[in-house]
Order: structure tokens, then C-alpha cells, then sequence
């Protein structure tokens, strides 16, 4: 009788352990625990989907078009510094400083007029970001914004800083047309 008091004690608590567990048992109508039907639906892969891959993105040096308000924008993304040494940006604790230096060029016919801290974003793996003034160094902040009142035929390079949370890496820079999701495109650093 003990053998069988114990034999039963197991296979209850093996059955709890497994009911409990995996959640996916029900009882019938006889006490016999039965699995529960598993749903169909999309197959799930090893790999991150095309869009969040990093290698999915364009690299650095890559030009993009960008339609935007009737001005045709091509903007390419030059450089990555991380991290900006020596730019004097009074930074949180805890954060670095990464400059993005950028070239807009603007086939018209409408004047590209914006804001390089709202257009120019960086995305990274973790923290939060935040536009910084850089008083020094290859990417100074200008006292007038670089993007600004760009005319049909005109070119122009700048720089934005930003403050980036010490341990984050970067996952893509963004350009977004007047701070707007629409027009948005965006690089692998």
C-alpha cells in the first residue's frame, strides 16, 4: 500500500507541476488531463525581419532621395563620430556625445526650411536621446541651423550632436522632412 500511496502522490504532483507549468492541459470529463489545441499561425523564424536588421539599412556615405513639400531633397549621411571628443556639449551624467555630420542637397523648386535638431535623430539600443549644443570642434553648433532656407540648387554639410546613453549602441540615424514622420529615411551607423 505504500508503494502505491507514493506512486500516486508522484504522478499528482507531476501532474500539477505539468498543469501548472504549461498551462496548455485541461481536465475531461473522466480526470484524464488532455492537451489543449494549439493555434496555426505564421511560422516563427531565428532571423529579425528586413526592416530591423541592421544590414537591411543603407551605410554610411549612402545618398537618399527624399520628396518633401515640393522641394526633391538628396541627403546623405557622411559620418558618425562616437564617440564626439572635445566638443565642449555639457552632457548628462552617464551619456556620451555622438555627432552626425550630414549634406543636404535641394533640386527644387521649393526651399527646404527646417531644423536640423528635429529633422536629424539617432536611434539606439537603449536610453533616451537628447540634442545637445556643441561649443567646439568638428561639429560646432551654428549660431544660424544648417538646414534652414535651403533654395532649389543648394548644398549644404553640418553636424548635430547628441547625447547617448554611455552603454547604448547606435542602431540608425534618421532623417525626418520637417520633424515629420512622412518623407522619413534612415542609415546604419
Amino acid at each position: 500500500m505504500g508503494r502505491r500511496l507514493h506512486a500516486l502522490v508522484t504522478v499528482l504532483a507531476l501532474g500539477a507541476g505539468i498543469g501548472g507549468c504549461a498551462g496548455a492541459l485541461r481536465r475531461s470529463t473522466v480526470g484524464v488531463l488532455k492537451p489543449l489545441p494549439v493555434p496555426r499561425g505564421p511560422r516563427l523564424s531565428g532571423a529579425a525581419p528586413a526592416r530591423l536588421r541592421r544590414d537591411a539599412l543603407p551605410a554610411v556615405g549612402t545618398s537618399l532621395a527624399v520628396q518633401t513639400r515640393g522641394a526633391a531633397l538628396t541627403v546623405t549621411l557622411r559620418a558618425v563620430i562616437d564617440p564626439l571628443r572635445g566638443s565642449g556639449a555639457a552632457l548628462p551624467p552617464g551619456t556620451r556625445a555622438v555627432g552626425v555630420i550630414v549634406q543636404i542637397r535641394n533640386a527644387g523648386p521649393a526651399i527646404y526650411d527646417s531644423s536640423a535638431t528635429g529633422d536629424f535623430s539617432v536611434v539606439p539600443s537603449s536610453g533616451v536621446v537628447t540634442p545637445v549644443f556643441a561649443a567646439r570642434g568638428p561639429c560646432q553648433t551654428p549660431l544660424n541651423d544648417f538646414d534652414r532656407y535651403i533654395t532649389a540648387g543648394e548644398d549644404r554639410v553640418g553636424c548635430v550632436v547628441f547625447a547617448v546613453a554611455r552603454a547604448a549602441v547606435l542602431d540608425a540615424v534618421r532623417f525626418s522632412p520637417h520633424a515629420q514622420a512622412l518623407g522619413r529615411v534612415q542609415w546604419a551607423p
